[in-house]
């Protein structure tokens, strides 16, 4: 039986090896396949046909996970605290905190735990085996290297094999290849060495057949295809944390460890004046509370949400919350071809005539318009379109047959229904169907006056070498060399163009021919027709909407070089000048070890791409700086999608392997829907940007607050439960509001910001410093006041210090406008939800102060009107000031 190590090498080189030595070394038997004692060896040996699952976590661990965080280190030490203490309300309250923050992160994590169940299920499928001389249907993880599979239209190929035969063989291999059209097979041993997409005589795990028969050897099963090749990248590739994470956690960490700081040194200074124990930890637990914008993670995560339920109406599921703003932050946009930029349906393009300028196809509402169509070549192409055709085109609007066949029929039915219908029902005498080796199809039909009408089309050499005559100015004439070299270098420049083209002739005789089997021959040679997958109406606009957003557009796809660049300069990825750049690379220049960013940074096309070089390229790009997005609908994609700052899949054409994978599915299919999504992402982070520096601007002011009567008074203003509460409305509500704020419409105008950008720029912390400043000195002048002047209790004191803070906190939201809006019209003004969020907070504040369990839990004293002055006066002041000063200094 063969060894592991030779199956290995073979795996490497098969199609390079003739039919007769890959059954050679596989030691089977073409004709009767593997037999029972062989079979039972090898499956103990290779095990079965079938895709490794990675373990997820375990739903402890992901719960683990979510514990695994400073802030709730930090949280869960106060509530020990104080509950040692006997400060049981304030323990539970900090508890309700951490249990509402880790059952969020545990359902976002337990939902992304699908990546590899998808590709799973490609195995459940049965193929034709040959075994002990006798065909068999088997479950396709029975297949064994060696064993021999009898392959017909509509089989899903279980594994990697050689092919022994191949009868007018076609595979579609778009999801593992991103090949656009099925691609022709055949049993020829190739002896270049070539990537996969090129492997014509070799059929893969997951492809399907479109079209013909065939046999073939089975050399590599489970995942040593190359689906499980890709599988295995899949699970390889870890997914990084979002930079909007990254960026939240450190800011967190560093507030964390500044309070920590504060916190130790009263800690000791207070030791060492032999201050009361109770009191310098109840403080420092304060302290803490004030610094770490509990709410944060919770607003940042609705906020999202609501990012998520708009795009949602527009046609994008997002299915990580955190996905959202790094769309926003995307400067690279990796695109497939085929369904994205074009609309995977081939289409008539061109027509090539004799002594005619090519006649172009423009195409309006589905249907075709060409001018100068009386000729007689025209109609002649017309004619064999149809004639020459083993599509179908179904009243119920079902398309079977070969896609370049449906868009013959698509475009001569909607041309002319008529002529159509009537040759699409003359009766056919003979018939040759498409043949990969001779590359011609024909038909010979009954035609008028009792003639034969013999139509045929084929790839241009092929057709050219059974022409005779050409059909010019409605008179056949001699065919001469010069004629099929100038046509044959005309297909040459189609092609390079992009397009697919078709060669068509006919040939009318007296009689039926005799040879049945060659009756394509003496031909007169009427022109080609040129198919193009055309690209979407909407995205030369999209494409030039990313331009001015800063955002680079690259194309990756498994495609031909040609069609690859013609689609690009199409829909305008490169401008003219561009274009005389190395634009497009070819897959096989690219080292699959290490692509050095300066060879590619100028390209925009890239063609004949392997899965393992989608993710150098990502790799590449991030490794530059960039925040790459990719798009992709194939098992190919899988990997790269993964890898990818956001993988964006394909809802309608998407296999269920790249939608698993992705961060973002689009419903629709449409570039449009991603522009979408990065100016919502944009959207978010401004929105977030603005609640962060509302939250951390009076979490100063608390700190600096409690520093300030600490270190002088040695009195805590403001209880730890007091500022819990306080924060727990003002963390969630208004800065909510904020977050879920319309934004600005003009985002897509604007480059993106630098992914290196922290979430707060130093404007933002001079805002955050000034706010905290002014909402300081209101506040501890009202305290100092009291306590000074009016010479009120400690408690009275504390509650005049807790309530102007609280109504400072909530108008200061009013204050996060920007500077060049109107004071009393812009966005802070005309969101609803602030309105609603400070109506919320205001009742549950006043709920608490005359309700009496809440007045007791808080400690609160009924108040007088002297001191509901003072209160009103330091609330409003913080806000009168900040809006004078915007007036004149507008980034302030």
């Amino acid at each position: 039986m063969i060894s592991e190590k030779e199956l290995s090498d073979l795996r490497k080189k098969a199609y390079q090896l003739s039919s007769e030595e890959v059954i050679e070394k596989l030691q089977t038997d073409a004709n009767n396949g593997l037999d029972e004692n062989n079979i039972k060896d090898r499956q103990e040996k290779f095990g079965k046909n079938q895709l490794e699952e990675k373990s997820g976590k375990s739903i402890l661990s992901i719960i683990l996970s979510q514990l695994n965080n400073p802030v709730i280190y930090l949280l869960t030490a106060a509530a020990v605290i104080a509950f040692l203490f006997g400060d049981v309300p304030e323990a539970i309250v900090i508890l309700v905190v951490l249990i509402v923050n880790t059952i969020i992160g545990f359902w976002m994590e337990f939902q992304a735990q699908k990546s590899m169940e998808a590709i799973k299920k490609m195995d459940k499928t049965e193929i034709t085996v040959i075994r002990d001389g006798k065909e068999t249907e088997l479950d396709a993880e029975e297949i064994v290297p060696g064993d021999v599979l009898k392959i017909d239209a509509g089989d899903l190929i279980p594994a990697d094999a050689r092919l022994l035969e191949a009868n007018e063989l076609r595979i579609d291999e778009a999801a593992l290849t991103g090949e656009s059209v099925p691609v022709n097979k055949s049993s020829e041993a190739i002896e270049d060495e070539k990537q996969v997409a090129d492997r014509n005589n070799t059929i893969y795990k997951g492809t399907a057949v479109t079209a013909g028969t065939g046999k073939a050897v089975v050399f590599a099963t489970a995942m040593h295809t190359e689906v499980g090749n890709i599988s295995a990248m899949v699970q390889e590739q870890d997914k990084d944390e979002t930079p909007l994470t990254t960026k939240l956690n450190q800011l967190t960490k560093n507030l964390i460890w500044v309070i920590l700081a504060m916190a130790a040194a009263f800690f000791l200074f207070g030791w060492l004046t032999d201050k009361d124990l109770y009191q310098l930890i109840q403080t420092s637990i304060a302290w803490a509370i004030a610094a770490i914008p509990e709410g944060l993670p919770i607003v940042a995560s609705i906020a999202l949400a609501r990012g998520m339920y708009r795009l949602s109406k527009q046609n994008v599921l997002v299915k990580k919350l955190s996905a959202v703003e790094t769309l926003g932050e995307t400067t690279v946009i990796f695109t497939d071809k085929t369904g994205t930029l074009t609309k995977n349906k081939l289409t008539v393009k061109n027509f090539s005539l004799p002594k005619k300028e090519d006649l172009k196809v423009n195409w309006k509402d589905e249907k075709p318009e060409v001018e100068n169509k009386e000729n007689s070549n025209f109609q002649e192409i017309f004619k064999i379109s149809v004639l020459a055709n083993d599509a179908n085109l179904e009243d119920d609007g079902t398309e079977n047959g070969d896609p370049l066949e449906i868009a013959l029929l698509k475009f001569t039915k909607n041309l002319d229904e008529e002529f159509y219908t009537e040759n699409k029902k003359k009766e056919r005498i003979l018939h040759k169907p498409f043949d990969s080796d001779t590359m011609t199809m024909g038909v010979a039909s009954k035609s008028e006056n009792a003639k034969i009408y013999i139509a045929a089309k084929g790839s241009t050499s092929a057709i050219l070498d059974r022409s005779t005559h050409i059909l010019e100015n409605d008179e056949e004439t001699e065919l001469n060399k010069e004629q099929k070299e100038k046509w044959q270098q005309k297909n040459n420049e189609l092609s390079e163009d992009g397009l697919r083209v078709l060669a068509f002739g006919y040939r009318k005789t007296e009689k039926k021919p005799e040879d049945e089997d060659n009756f394509i021959e003496k031909l007169c040679f009427v022109g080609l027709i040129g198919f193009i997958d055309p690209p979407r109406e909407e995205i030369a606009s999209s494409i030039e909407t990313c331009k001015k957003a800063g955002i680079k557009v690259l194309m990756v796809t498994g495609d031909h070089p040609g069609t690859a660049k013609n689609v690009g300069k199409t829909v305008h990825l490169f401008s003219e000048d561009e274009e005389n750049n190395d634009v497009a690379v070819h897959g096989k220049d690219l080292n699959d070890k290490d692509i050095p960013y300066e060879e590619i940074k100028d390209s925009y096309v890239f063609s004949r791409v392997a899965p393992g070089q989608k993710l150098k390229l990502i790799e590449t790009y991030k490794n530059n700086g960039e925040i790459v997005a990719m798009t992709g609908d194939g098992v190919n994609d899988a990997p790269a999608l993964k890898k990818a700052d956001i993988g964006i899949a394909m809802g309608k054409r998407g296999t269920q392997v790249a939608q698993e994978v992705a961060d973002v599915v689009l419903k629709d299919d449409s570039f449009d829907s991603i522009i979408n999504a990065v100016a919502q992402g944009r959207i978010i982070f401004g929105n977030i940007r603005r609640f962060v520096v509302y939250q951390l601007s009076y979490h100063l002011s608390e700190i600096l607050i409690i520093a300030i009567m600490s270190f002088s008074l040695f009195t805590l203003p403001i209880l730890p439960l007091q500022l819990l509460f306080l924060n727990l409305l003002s963390d969630v509500f208004p800065a909510l509001a904020l977050g879920v704020g319309e934004g600005d419409k003009k985002v897509l105008e604007h480059p993106p910001k630098d992914p290196k950008e922290p979430v707060l720029k130093k404007q933002n912390w001079r805002q955050i410093i000034s706010y905290g400043l002014i909402i300081t000195a209101s506040v501890s002048g009202a305290y100092l006041y009291s306590h000074f002047i009016l010479q009120q209790s400690e408690s009275i004191n504390n509650n005049i210090a807790f309530f102007s803070l609280a109504f400072a906190q909530f108008l200061h939201v009013f204050n996060l406008r920007d500077g060049d809006e109107n004071m009393f019209n812009n966005q802070v003004t005309r969101n609803k939800f602030i309105w609603m969020a400070l109506l919320l907070c205001i009742s549950l504040v006043l709920i608490a102060y005359f309700v009496p369990v809440f007045a007791d839990v808080l400690s609160f004293e009924k108040l007088s009107l002297q001191s509901w002055i003072l209160i009103g006066i330091s609330s409003i002041a913080p806000l009168i000031i900040i809006q004078f000063i915007k007036e004149i200094k507008k980034d302030f």
